[in-house]
């Protein structure tokens, strides 16, 4: 089962962008709903996002079949 943390938007702007430790990589956030965004748990196991393990590991973090799992964002429209 996928498990998630949750990041609100002052969580997102600290751990977003490229990795500094591995170029290439970088931590994207996906906006669920507004202000609420995810990112998968294996990135607490990944070299490249080391600097940020312990800041994610004390965020929420929920399983995708929860219940209270945060909708998808609804598309803006054109």
């Amino acid at each position: 089962m996928a498990r998630f943390i949750l990041l609100g938007r002052k969580d997102r702007d600290t751990v977003a962008g490229p990795s500094c430790i591995i170029p290439g990589c970088s931590l994207v956030p996906i906006e669920r709903m507004t202000g609420v965004f995810i990112l998968g748990t294996e990135v607490l196991d990944d070299p490249a996002h080391a600097l940020h393990r312990a800041y994610l590991s004390l965020l929420p973090e929920l399983d995708a079949e929860d219940p209270s799992f945060p909708a998808a964002a609804m598309p803006a429209e054109a």
